[in-house]
């Protein structure tokens, strides 16, 4: 084996400004959206005793860390409340009512045809882009539901220049990833 076989064929390095979100039901999240992660992996463990040292062997389930997104918040605040009411709608604090309006709350599907019976889930889309701006890397999220919000903090005390963000999590399924 001689250094040039080792050398890799591409050495652009991946740049972390180039990437785009698609959601299924958030579209303005989708445009506003400032900082996301490509969610890291983890497989369980199963320890196997002995007299000296415990040791670990592969387990059987792989564990996803949360989707984490950064987006601005606009004045009418679209983003924040599409995600708002869909957290609401499957929780349904007040009434059952609250739960049938997952459907209407659907902003239209980009890949989800098999998701009639399960309006509580969404698909999203991280895509990575090249330094030529070319889509490079898909991360496809399946059955996508968030968990969280963050709360949007006022102060007299800010310039008019500070932009308002706020914070979602998101749960799924599994993701599903392909080079472009």
């Amino acid at each position: 084996m001689t250094a040039t076989t080792r050398a890799p064929t591409n050495k652009d390095l991946l740049q972390s400004t180039k990437f785009r979100v698609t959601f299924d039901r958030l579209p303005a999240t989708t445009y506003f959206c400032q900082t996301a992660n490509f969610p890291g992996v983890s497989l369980t463990e199963i320890p196997r005793q002995t007299p000296f040292v415990d040791l670990y062997i592969p387990g059987e389930k792989i564990v996803y860390d949360t989707f984490n997104i950064t987006f601005l918040v606009d004045e009418d605040l679209r983003a924040w409340s599409d995600i708002h009411d869909w957290i609401r709608a499957i929780t349904f604090p007040t009434d059952f009512k609250e739960y049938m309006d997952l459907q209407r709350l659907d902003r239209g599907p980009l890949f989800r045809k098999e998701y009639n019976n399960k309006p509580q889930y969404s698909n999203a889309i991280l895509t990575l882009y090249t330094n030529k701006n070319n889509a490079n890397f898909r991360i496809k999220f399946i059955d996508l539901f968030p968990t969280s919000l963050s709360t949007i903090l006022f102060s007299s005390q800010d310039s008019a220049e500070n932009v308002v963000t706020a914070d979602a999590t998101f749960r799924f399924s599994y993701y599903e990833y392909e080079r472009v």
